[in-house]
């Protein structure tokens, strides 16, 4: 299960007791942090035993036919659950509180981009301004009371993006310590090294990117609608044609003045 877990073994984790409610202190923290820079509706569970990393699923996975994750949590577990919840369970101990809300957070952003409808020859893009944006973000939240590391929280963010990046493309990359380092964002190896792994790759520039950009809605949302509106966000900023069928779109260009 260290490696990548599916829905049969999430199934077996959770009726085998080994998800559980966090202690409430942790929990509320992590949920407060975490919704700063995403703000989209959560649950925070701990799994236990077999799970290395944190796993964020959307509340209608089903883990098998006709058995969606967020009907066996209810079940399982004393929670309520609305529906269009995000579920994260975190692993139980090892990182550190800001390395884990920035693994989280890749997680969020590579759960999003599924979701979502960006064309594929922009998905690079998109999840690199999305990990600008989070980075940037996160670097505010010691200002409001959030006791979060920007460089435990970079760190956390890295680990996720080289899983999702580098798979067993790792000696393609000059520097294999790249994603260990708090500045991976920054190095123009990693844009080399993207521009090589993706055609389409075109090399944002961060500093172009909205500090607002994952700030959606005030209150948190479905997570279908979070989905959305990040989506249509990104378009805006990369220039990608809009979607036809995306609600809220010119409400959600004119407030970040991306029109």
């Amino acid at each position: 299960m260290g490696k990548q877990m599916r829905g049969g073994d999430v199934l077996r984790l959770i009726w085998r007791n080994g998800v559980a409610l966090p202690d409430t202190g942790f929990g509320l923290r992590f949920r407060a942090a975490l919704s700063s820079i995403l703000p989209v509706q959560v649950v925070i569970l701990i799994a236990k035993g077999g799970c290395a990393r944190p796993l964020v699923m959307a509340d209608e996975l089903e883990l098998a036919p006709a058995l969606p994750l967020g009907d066996v949590l209810v079940e399982e577990l004393p929670l309520d659950l609305p529906y269009g919840t995000m579920v994260v369970m975190l692993p139980e101990g090892g990182s550190s509180f800001s390395q884990l809300l920035g693994e989280t957070v890749g997680e969020a952003l590579v759960l999003a981009q599924s979701l979502g409808g960006v064309p594929m020859e922009h998905e690079t893009d998109a999840l690199y301004i999305m990990a600008h944006a989070a980075m940037r973000r996160a670097a505010t939240l010691v200002l409001e009371g959030h006791d979060v590391d920007p460089q435990g929280f970079c760190r956390g963010l890295g680990r996720c993006l080289s899983r999702h990046w580098l798979a067993e493309r790792r000696p393609l990359l000059p520097d294999p310590m790249l994603f260990m380092r708090s500045d991976f964002l920054w190095q123009r190896q990693l844009a080399v090294y993207l521009a090589d792994l993706d055609p389409g790759f075109s090399s944002p520039d961060p500093l172009l990117v909205p500090e607002d950009l994952l700030s959606v809605s005030d209150a948190p949302l479905r997570l279908s609608e979070w989905a959305a509106r990040t989506e249509i966000m990104l378009r805006a900023v990369m220039g990608a044609p809009e979607r036809e069928d995306a609600p809220l779109k010119s409400n959600l260009a004119a407030r970040f003045n991306l029109q």
